[in-house]
């Protein structure tokens, strides 16, 4: 709980990378809802002035040349100064710049009204240029200055247009000001609402993760549950984690169950060692009966070195980092070899048993462990098959090599059949007095599943066992290392 603290919450994550992007958004969308702003006041603010300069221009252009007298000049908005008749401040320059007439409201307005062209004449202001403007006295004003032309284009003069500025400058600032507020209003409205959400989002991970770390061992079994509501990500890790602490509770349960058989299966030749030699030493004895003490001991310890191996070897099996040298295998030679070992101890029981070999039959693998899962199942055959035969046989389609192992034994209980590669199991009806550790076909269910082939096991008690075995025929480069999956 307390590495946790290194890392930064959901909930900060949440308002920095969403709320963040979404305050971003929202000042670019302010910004440019005031630059619209801004150029829509100065397209209106200028609207009257381009208007009444086209007037004037139209009027006074004549034949190439100014013809001011031809303009009506007592117009109420150049004679006087009240607001109610908007007053236009209007004067025309010829083309060096000199001042050829005025309106008689500029001489209302103030003396010191300039008298010569304030900027170079333009025919248009593009939005974004801020409106030009100039104080007499106590006014402020905004103006245009427009060149005027003859029809060849001619430069002939220019005419200066102010009006009184009624607050579109402030205008400016008031949008700004506006756009500046309603920004930080709904972006404080935007952040509780992410805080909202989100903590309503991790209120079921919060419980989840109370949930889980008040588990223990004994509790794996028992699925959490929330009672906060869940969306579906939530249930779907809820259903996720239940499914791993399931799997976790059988792993524990296997690995109980596997301890405590090794150690069942370990204590018994160890104590059959000890009392054995502790008995031969407790007066002497002939060497006869030494030496079947002895061979006792021997025995003991053969079994005994046999189930290590095999608990060595499945735990090799099980690591996902080992790996296994695979290369080509004659397998049809590796079980000849197998068959003549095991055929005298069947001989001696009186059972049959017969091969039917394919020749030059190759796979793909490891020979020490195909090695140990032909001794296993031939072993498994004849020690639980008192009479009739038994019949090894190894084919060839396409694609697989199938070895195959049927038995007139004593068969396997149905209900027995799927437990069988567990490890430690023995069916409750094997026989008694049958050598056994229960951890042959769970090393050669291993070792199929190494070499990525098929195990299966069909059998009627009373009838016998057939085992067959599916395997990818030869088709991968020799000199090659296999990790276990």
């Amino acid at each position: 709980m307390q590495a946790s603290s290194r890392y930064p919450s959901f909930l900060r994550k949440l308002l920095l990378q969403s709320g963040g992007t979404l305050i971003a958004a929202l000042a670019f969308l302010g910004l440019l809802s005031w630059v619209a702003a801004y150029g829509w006041i100065n397209e209106m603010a200028r609207l009257p002035l381009r208007n009444e300069v086209r007037l004037v221009a139209n009027r006074i252009v004549r034949d190439g040349h100014l013809a001011v007298e031809a303009y009506y000049w007592d117009e109420p908005h150049h004679r006087l100064l009240e607001r109610h008749v908007d007053p236009y401040f209007l004067q025309v320059f010829d083309a060096e710049g000199r001042l050829i007439r005025q309106s008689a409201n500029i001489r209302l307005l103030s003396d010191r009204y300039p008298e010569v062209l304030l900027h170079a004449p333009t025919t248009h202001e593009p939005f974004w240029q801020p409106l030009q403007t100039f104080r007499v006295g106590t006014h402020r004003l905004y103006y245009l200055v427009f060149p005027l032309h003859d029809a060849t284009g001619r430069y002939l003069g220019a005419i200066q247009l102010a009006r009184l500025e009624p607050g579109f400058v402030a205008l400016y600032y008031q949008v700004a000001i506006g756009i500046v507020l309603s920004w930080t209003l709904l972006s404080g409205l935007i952040l509780i609402s992410l805080v909202a959400s989100g903590r309503r989002v991790l209120r079921p991970l919060h419980e989840l993760t109370r949930a889980t770390a008040a588990l223990s061992p004994e509790r794996l079994h028992e699925p959490i549950r929330l009672t906060a509501p869940l969306d579906q990500e939530t249930a779907q890790l809820l259903a996720t984690l239940n499914e791993l602490l399931r799997r976790l509770h059988q792993a524990f349960e296997e690995l109980r169950r596997f301890t405590a058989n090794a150690a069942h299966e370990l204590k018994t030749p160890l104590a059959l060692l000890h009392g054995r030699a502790e008995l031969a030493l407790r007066r002497p004895r002939s060497v006869d009966s030494y030496r079947t003490t002895l061979r006792q001991i021997l025995d003991q310890t053969r079994q005994m070195t046999t189930l290590v191996q095999h608990l060595l070897l499945l735990s090799r099996l099980d690591q996902p980092d080992g790996a296994f040298p695979f290369a080509p295998v004659k397998l049809s030679e590796l079980i000849a070899r197998e068959q003549e070992l095991f055929a005298a101890r069947a001989n001696a029981r009186g059972v049959v048993l017969t091969t039917s070999l394919a020749p030059e039959v190759r796979l793909y693998g490891v020979e020490t462990l195909l090695q140990e899962l032909v001794r296993n199942v031939l072993d498994n055959a004849v020690k639980y098959t008192v009479q009739g035969q038994i019949n090894v046989a190894v084919r060839q389609t396409d694609a697989h090599v199938v070895f195959e192992v049927h038995d007139t034994g004593m068969g396997i209980p149905r209900e027995a059949l799927p437990h069988v590669t567990e490890r430690f199991y023995r069916a409750p009806q094997t026989a008694p007095g049958i050598e056994g550790h229960g951890l042959g076909l769970a090393l050669v269910a291993r070792i199929v599943a190494l070499h990525q082939g098929k195990l299966e096991i069909t059998s009627e008690p009373g009838q016998g066992t057939t085992v067959r075995i599916t395997l990818p025929a030869l088709s991968a480069p020799a000199s090659e290392s296999v990790s276990v999956a």
